[in-house]
């Protein structure tokens, strides 16, 4: 399994470390507790708010990275500093195992140690978000309703992480980013699924990396085999 980033303090919570317990409403108002999963591997994902267009970007990604853990039969949690009522969009065709859920006040950032920085006032990719890849994410008048308010600032200035547990509720990977739009390679997801329920698809445009390399080393020897 992926060793902890050297980037990561001593002090933060970590690999090794069990993941402390939470309960959070999703955007229906249910109810889901972490350790209700206890027996299944869980990917627990932190992101911004839920109107943020780096976010809604990133969420249609892990949809599909979803739809293969959940084949995996593994729990995918993904956690926004925004009320319920405003995280349908990215709860949008998630799968049964897939659960979108709402922190406004920040209290399992403060427990998992996620935490905002001011450097993201400086690093957050204006630009995209405006005329690039991000732009089709963007609603001005969503964005503004979902941030405002007393204490709404470090909803703005939140970095991602995503933590890897265990069936004994233990954190086997983590990832802590240092700019809005990064998240978790999925080589180290990849890894954190049992072997025997690893994608085998073999197709081109697999989100995994392994069918992906596969299906170049098939054509690369079909080829190989043509000119023989």
């Amino acid at each position: 399994m992926p060793t902890k980033d050297a980037t990561d303090e001593k002090l933060l919570l970590g690999i090794g470390d069990e993941a402390p317990d939470f309960e959070l409403r999703d955007e229906e108002g249910n109810l889901h507790k972490l350790s209700s999963f206890r027996g299944r591997r869980v990917m627990l994902s932190f992101f911004r708010y839920a109107s943020c267009p780096v976010c809604l970007y990133n969420v249609d990604r892990l949809k599909q990275q979803a739809a293969l853990l959940q084949k995996a039969e593994i729990v995918t949690l993904c956690i926004f500093r925004s009320a319920p009522t405003m995280m349908q969009r990215a709860a949008d065709g998630t799968n049964e195992d897939t659960h979108t859920l709402s922190d406004l006040k920040g209290s399992v950032y403060k427990k998992f140690q996620v935490k905002p920085s001011l450097r993201v006032r400086s690093i957050y990719p204006y630009k995209s978000a405006i005329f690039g890849k991000y732009s089709p994410y963007v609603d001005l008048k969503m964005m503004f309703k979902d941030v405002k308010g007393k204490g709404r600032d470090e909803a703005l200035l939140q970095l991602p992480a995503d933590f890897l547990i265990d069936e004994n509720g233990i954190i086997v990977d983590v990832f802590r980013s240092e700019t809005p739009q990064d998240h978790m390679e999925f080589e180290r997801i990849e890894a954190f699924i049992p072997k025997g329920k690893r994608c085998k698809c073999k197709q081109k445009d697999c989100i995994s990396p392994t069918c992906r390399e596969t299906y170049a080393q098939i054509r690369k020897d079909a080829e190989s085999m043509t000119w023989h």
